[in-house]
């Protein structure tokens, strides 16, 4: 699947607008159907194709495992902080993008945390499945 060469040009600008619609859905979740979880599962899934189409190295190179984790560390910092500030703001109209308050900055933390995390299982569940099919140095079943 990684010498189809249409296919890829196709999707390098197919990607540009599945980002840009993940953060439509995340951005106006609440004057919308979607948000957070819902936008994060389409720009997950952009970037597990991406990784499927473009080979799995050069997947890893773009977003590595460790900027994901740390991604997720982030989503959840920003989610848990809402706790711990005042609930206090008046609603406004619902037109308004950040007239809400902090209702579209927790959309976005829940939508990298959710897109990060998706990643992240993806790229665990790759690893799984080399390291299965592997055998280990001195393995008697092994063939030489």
């Amino acid at each position: 699947m990684q010498n189809d060469f249409l296919m890829r040009v196709v999707f390098r600008y197919v990607l540009l607008f599945i980002q840009v619609y993940a953060f439509y859905v995340i951005l106006h979740g609440h004057i919308s159907p979607g948000g957070g979880f819902a936008g994060g599962i389409v720009l997950g899934l952009g970037l597990v194709l991406y990784a499927l189409i473009f080979g799995l190295e050069t997947g890893a190179r773009r977003l590595p495992l460790h900027y994901a984790l740390f991604i997720i560390g982030i989503g959840g910092t920003i989610e848990g902080i809402k706790f711990f500030l005042p609930h206090d703001t008046a609603p406004t109209s619902p037109e308004e993008l950040f007239g809400i308050g902090l209702i579209s900055v927790m959309s976005l933390a829940i939508g990298l945390l959710v897109g990060s995390s998706l990643l992240t299982i993806f790229y665990l569940l790759l690893e799984q499945k080399d390291e299965q099919f592997q055998p280990e140095e001195g393995d008697s079943h092994s063939r030489s």
